[in-house]
């Protein structure tokens, strides 16, 4: 046999390529704004996620712990309880984790009547607030969507709209938790006035333990309707349908030419668990939609475990070119960003 004497490349094994690190920024597709001590009181809503003995408010627990809360699992109860939290805070996180850029929930949305409230629970972040307070304050780090609703009528849901373009907004958001359901007609002038304005649309499709909330209007299974009938409208499906009906997000992402979708969190212990985003549908989302899905992270909820999340995604075994749409490039590209 002829001996080869050509010469020979360096070819690298399976594992080499896994190992390979190519650092780049990252963007978090979701964080919530509101949450912050100063002026607390005056966003109705807000002071609920560390007041009180309710799921939420235990959940935040960590992160009252993070910002330096000697007892964090007291139960507070006043504004002047709440932790130190500002903007500085947001940025500082994003620093650590090696994150550009963060896109911010504005919300308003008022739920059902239920036992005890015959107004139901509101939860107002208002845009003005946010686009002063985040995005001009910290020129380049901060991005946001509208909230939106139909609960005062179809005119004020139109004014909500306009007011999301007027700041700057690339999109609203539909907090289905405490507005009800995202194919309810009341809303097509909405989508309407979106899809003239160019602005995309975001609905809740997780489970939500606010105050008054229902589970029957987060479904994603109402979304296809919207999809179907407003095929020139971007839709990002927030959460996946996570602890509802995630195998219908899915499904509405990979039938809709115009729907996308975040995995917001992916939390490492949680990720162990099949009814959660184990590995199994990491690499589903990586075979089937590798451009149409985003990384979030519901900041500051997710706060005592920030780094490690994205530490976890930059360890598990799919490719470079995924961790990087995923992480950054496919929100960036959804939302036109220009990186400063």
């Amino acid at each position: 046999m002829a001996e080869n004497n050509a010469p020979q490349e360096n070819v690298e094994g399976t594992i080499e390529k896994m190992m390979q690190f190519k650092p780049f920024r990252h963007f978090d597709s979701h964080g919530h704004a509101g949450l912050e001590k100063a002026g607390i009181a005056d966003r109705p809503g807000c002071m609920d996620f560390w007041c009180g003995n309710s799921v939420v408010a235990r959940t935040m627990m960590g992160a009252r712990a993070v910002m330096g809360d000697p007892n964090p699992f007291a139960i507070i109860e006043t504004a002047e309880q709440c932790p130190p939290l500002t903007p500085e805070v947001f940025v500082q996180s994003m620093d650590q984790a090696n994150i550009e850029g963060m896109c911010l929930q504005c919300i308003h949305g008022v739920t059902d009547p239920y036992p005890g409230n015959p107004d139901g629970w509101r939860w107002y972040v208002p845009n003005e607030y946010v686009k002063k307070t985040f995005i001009d304050a910290h020129p380049g780090r901060f991005t946001a969507v509208g909230g939106v609703h139909t609960r005062y009528g179809v005119q004020a849901a139109l004014d909500m709209v306009q007011s999301a373009y007027e700041c700057g907004f690339p999109g609203l958001k539909f907090h289905t938790a405490t507005s009800g359901y995202p194919n309810q007609q009341e809303m097509y002038p909405v989508y309407e006035k979106c899809v003239e304005l160019g602005l995309h649309v975001q609905f809740h499709t997780g489970c939500e333990e606010l105050p008054g909330t229902r589970t029957k209007y987060q479904s994603p299974l109402y979304l296809d309707d919207v999809g179907m009938d407003f095929p020139e409208l971007k839709i990002l499906q927030l959460h996946c349908g996570i602890f509802n009906n995630m195998e219908m997000g899915l499904w509405n992402v990979m039938k809709h030419e115009n729907m996308y979708t975040d995995i917001v969190i992916p939390m490492p212990t949680l990720m162990r668990f099949r009814q959660y985003f184990d590995m199994d549908h990491i690499r589903f989302l990586e075979f089937f939609m590798p451009d149409k899905v985003f990384y979030g992270t519901d900041y500051p909820m997710t706060l005592p475990f920030y780094k490690a999340m994205l530490d976890n995604i930059m360890l598990m075994p799919i490719s470079q070119e995924f961790k990087q749409k995923l992480t950054g490039d496919n929100f960036r590209k959804f939302i036109n960003w220009q990186s400063k």
